[in-house]
């Protein structure tokens, strides 16, 4: 390196200037009379003047820059000629008197660039060639790209890596704290693997995998979900119980602004080169939706902006450090990547178990009551990353001695404002006073419910066709059978699984299927009749291969599935023949009916009323439901208007009237008997 002590002087004093006219001429194949020497004169006046700043410039390659090339040199296995090339171009790039020198030589191709170089360093156009070449370690690495094909100006035709030239010129520590703007020794962890108790097989096999790598070239572990699921977590915990040195792939240029894909490629290249040699390393690259080149669709390319969708084959097969390569969506990254990977891990919403031990941990010390709790780690949308940011703000703002029922106010208002900013739907807790509680005794089938029950207890597996009028309970059932078989329940709807999209129903009703196996739940699906209608009548193809993969997968589930519909009749048979149970909810029998009301009076301490006619009232109800009751109840708990018979009996009536098989009641002024 000490020959680069007086190197402007050296470039422009000397070498630009022993450049005859006529071998300038035959480098840049410009037409000029040999003996006219005005085609340099603007160079060498341009050289004199920015002689005379040297020393005052200064950047000689003696200082900063060349003992930051040195470790370069040493940690990515730059040789000489690299060195000085590197060398040369972050001056180029740091100086705009430089710049304005070299560029007035005009536009070059590649072949005059090199003849240039070769001129100006002194040095081989072989050796030059070689060092600017497209598989070299320069390129390689990512530090620096030659534009091959097109005619430019000195400087525009070398790409340094993004802030390089400011990176060379600042004193810095060892080679890793040299490149930190581009990569970086991650933090340490705020979760362990305890807290990932639903990926323990995934947690094993990974770090089998990482333990027995062997500097085997090509190990890549793609780690997907939705966002805030604990994805960039997990792959901390890994590394460090692995003891294992993890470092994270910057997604910041200098000024806070987001880097563009490209860039963010070229230093993933640039971290695998500098990190092969340090023992058990890791590389993290987080947020990579948009590095991968998407898809081809049927109506138009999109082409990801790290160019030619070649470039991914070589970089999954070919990088010597075990890399985790982090997404919140893989549907847009062709499968012919993805197949790519050693090893692909989905982090979906934890299991409830694991919600309810997230919330109670993350609200310590906060006063919520554990039905709260409950009924929040219920809904899946709830992930760990949304729940942890409410409760640091709860934890903030509670005051000492605000009321319970304030601080679970405080807390749903900031998840719920998060999930409709996310597209999700508000979480709906129950805190309303119905009057009444779930109850077998309110269920009308002509099995005996109850001993179902018991027997499911024993068995724990079972498939059931619940069906029947709207209100009769069979979501409610659902519900109940889980929290007696001690499980969580998963409620999937028609709206959650259907697709306009052909496949995508199909992918989803499979992922309802894995969802409830991983989390041990009882899967209910609401609206069945839409995936199981008969398949003699269908008219498209996907009709029937959502009833097909519906079937299938209920075939092979060892769980409790419930199926739920109100419309029996467009069931298809095949589907029904592998129901173990099929329940006919009916509406309430007269007595049943006749018991809720009794329950409704008792807590709210009405004693005065006529039980004959409520009875006559109630037998002339035939399609009454307990979702009519909970409506009634909701509706005048809103309004603070009590349950009195006459009120009562004329809402429920009001439930009743737009049921098909509805019958209107002969008698008028029966209802002003009742209330008084």
């Amino acid at each position: 390196m000490c020959g680069y002590k007086h190197f402007y002087s050296k470039l422009l004093s000397s070498k630009l200037r022993r450049i005859a006219p006529s071998d300038l001429a035959e480098i840049m194949q410009l037409e000029i009379d040999e003996s006219d020497p005005a085609v340099l004169t603007k160079l060498m006046i341009q050289a004199q003047k920015l002689e005379q700043k040297l020393s005052i410039l200064n950047p000689g390659f003696n200082g900063v820059i060349a003992i930051n090339l040195k470790k370069l040199k040493s940690t990515l296995g730059l040789s000489k000629m690299d060195a000085l090339l590197l060398g040369f171009f972050v001056l180029v790039k740091s100086n705009d008197d430089f710049e304005d020198v070299v560029d007035s030589i005009g536009e070059i191709t590649f072949q005059q660039l090199v003849e240039v170089l070769s001129v100006v360093l002194g040095e081989s156009k072989k050796d030059i060639s070689q060092s600017l070449d497209g598989k070299s370690i320069l390129a390689q690495s990512g530090l620096l790209k030659v534009d091959m094909r097109h005619s430019n100006n000195l400087s525009s035709k070398v790409d340094l890596l993004a802030g390089l030239e400011d990176v060379l010129t600042i004193e810095s520590g060892n080679p890793i704290e040299l490149l930190s703007r581009y990569f970086y020794p991650s933090t340490a962890p705020s979760l362990s693997l305890e807290n990932y108790p639903h990926l323990a097989e995934e947690t094993e096999r990974v770090m089998r995998y990482l333990s027995h790598q062997r500097k085997r070239k090509g190990a890549n572990i793609l780690v997907y979900g939705p966002p805030g699921t604990g994805k960039t977590e997990w792959v901390k915990a890994i590394a460090k119980t692995l003891k294992f040195p993890l470092y994270e792939i910057t997604s910041e240029d200098k000024d806070g602004d987001v880097l563009l894909d490209g860039r963010r490629v070229e230093i993933y290249k640039l971290a695998q080169h500098a990190l092969q040699k340090r023992a058990k390393s890791l590389v993290m690259f987080d947020e990579v939706e948009d590095v991968f080149p998407h898809s081809i669709s049927l109506f138009m390319e999109r082409k990801s902006q790290s160019g030619n969708k070649g470039w991914i084959n070589k970089v999954l097969e070919e990088n010597p450090v075990p890399a985790f390569w982090i997404s919140n969506s893989i549907r847009q990254i062709d499968s012919a990547y993805i197949r790519r990977f050693d090893l692909v891990i989905e982090i979906d919403t934890p299991p409830r178990s694991v919600r309810c031990e997230i919330i109670q941990n993350a609200l310590q010390g906060v006063d919520v009551s554990q039905g709260w709790i409950h009924q929040l780690a219920d809904h899946k949308q709830l992930v760990p990353a949304v729940i942890s940011r409410a409760a640091k703000v709860v934890q903030t703002i509670a005051k000492p001695d605000e009321p319970q029922e304030s601080i679970q106010n405080h807390m749903l208002t900031l998840i719920n404002a998060t999930l409709e900013a996310q597209g999700h739907s508000s979480l709906e807790l129950k805190n309303l006073k119905t009057g009444l509680g779930y109850s077998l005794d309110y269920v009308n089938t002509d099995v005996d419910i109850e001993q179902l029950v018991k027997g499911m207890q024993y068995s724990q597996r079972g498939r059931f066709c619940l069906y029947g009028l709207p209100g009769t309970g069979k979501t409610a059932f659902g519900n109940f059978l889980a929290k007696a078989l001690d499980r969580p329940l998963l409620i999937k709807r028609a709206s959650d699984l259907l697709s306009p999209y052909v496949g995508v129903a199909e992918q989803n009703i499979a992922r309802a299927f894995k969802e409830a196996k991983r989390e041990g739940a009882v899967l209910q699906i609401d609206e069945a009749d839409s995936f199981l209608q008969s398949r003699e009548n269908a008219v498209r193809s996907w009709e029937v291969t959502q009833v097909n993969e519906l079937l299938t997968q209920m075939e092979s589930f060892e769980g409790v599935f419930i199926a739920s519909t109100n419309l029996m009749k467009n069931i298809d048979q095949a589907a029904l023949r592998r129901f173990d149970f099929k329940l006919e909810f009916k509406p309430l029998k007269t007595e049943q009916a006749w018991s809720m009301i009794e329950e409704i009076f008792r807590q709210y301490e009405i004693h005065q009323y006529d039980r004959d006619s409520i009875w006559e009232t109630l037998k002339s109800m035939k399609v009454l439901t307990p979702g009519d009751f909970s409506a009634v109840m909701r509706k005048l708990s809103i309004g603070g208007i009590l349950p009195e018979p006459g009120t009562l009996l004329s809402a429920l009536e009001q439930e009743c009237q737009f049921k098909p098989g509805y019958v209107k009641r002969t008698g008028i002024g029966f209802m002003s008997e009742l209330s008084h």
